[in-house]
């Protein structure tokens, strides 16, 4: 029995390096601009985080590196003085770990690979302990399963926001915005065929993709599946679409060069120009945002 609790006591170690490893590299990943998780969700949580997902790497890296230099003192001593605290450590990650998964699941409907690899190290932290005796663990897992369930009782209902692919072009638009009805007229008055969405139905996918400014235009044709923000590049796209006779494009770059071409201060303006090559649900998007914040708003504030 002895002997078998020190091999479950030395997963237990090797599981919590690993944690502290994993989450160490995402750390040196994001300094070099890149990143282990590429899904839609983990954009998302991103974006929830108050202080930027970098503070979140910082806890999580501290939890795992905590939990593996007291598993290692454990060992080393032949005693189980630090028991207690690794069991309070995993206790309170368990029910912490049902907030974040219940979130990701009942509010912005976008899981987090990234985060869900944390939550299964953690996981099987929980069961090293129980299988090693430490009862008291139960008590971490019941709290992870009462807090995910209240956040399902209480945050609001809602299914995932999909993007609309029903049509060649959707705009997302704010009624507090400007420059979203000029758009809008202009739309109108040409007979374009675009489909009007309200940003608020959809803002949790699009801060995903980095985009948090209205009128924004989506293209979707073929290839083609981009994001163009900002009242210029949108009108400047659509005229050059409309004196070409709104061909297919054969190439997820063709919606930069229109814009470039309908209006060449564009390329110095930063219009017309690729920021972000996203991938989400198996597609590429590409994301066009002007350097500048004008003939855009803030999907969240008035702007008339």
């Amino acid at each position: 029995m002895h002997e078998r609790r020190k091999r479950i006591e030395k997963i237990f170690l090797g599981v919590s390096m690993a944690g502290a490893l994993f989450i160490l590299t995402e750390l040196v990943l994001q300094i070099f601009g890149a990143s282990i998780c590429y899904t839609e969700g983990c954009k998302v949580v991103a974006q929830y985080t108050r202080f930027g997902d970098v503070s979140m790497l910082l806890i999580g890296l501290l939890l795992f590196a905590g939990l593996a230099a007291l598993a290692a003192l454990n060992l080393g001593s032949g005693r189980e003085g630090f028991a207690k605290y690794i069991n309070l450590i995993v206790i309170t990650a368990l029910a912490s770990e049902g907030y974040f998964t219940g979130y990701q699941a009942f509010s912005i409907h976008a899981p987090c690979l990234f985060c869900l690899t944390v939550f299964g190290l953690l996981v099987v932290l929980g069961l090293l302990r129980l299988f090693s005796g430490e009862r008291e663990i139960i008590a971490g897992f019941a709290a992870m399963a009462a807090v995910f369930s209240l956040l399902y009782l209480v945050l609001p209902a809602g299914g995932a926001a999909h993007i609309p692919d029903d049509g060649q072009f959707v705009l997302f638009y704010s009624k507090d915005c400007k420059y979203c009805s000029q758009v809008i007229k202009e739309i109108d008055d040409n007979k374009i065929p675009v489909k009007h969405v309200l940003v608020t139905e959809y803002s949790a996918f699009l801060k995903g993709m980095g985009i948090d400014h209205v009128p924004t235009l989506y293209v979707n044709k073929g290839y083609e599946k981009t994001f163009l923000t900002g009242k210029d590049a949108i009108e400047s796209y659509l005229h050059c679409k409309a004196q070409e006779g709104a061909r297919p494009e054969t190439s997820p770059t063709g919606t930069a060069a229109a814009v470039r071409k309908a209006d060449p201060k564009a390329e110095k303006s930063g219009q017309g120009k690729a920021e972000n090559l996203l991938n989400a649900g198996g597609k590429t998007f590409e994301v066009i945002q002007p350097s500048s914040e004008d003939g855009m708003c803030k999907e969240n504030e008035e702007c008339k």
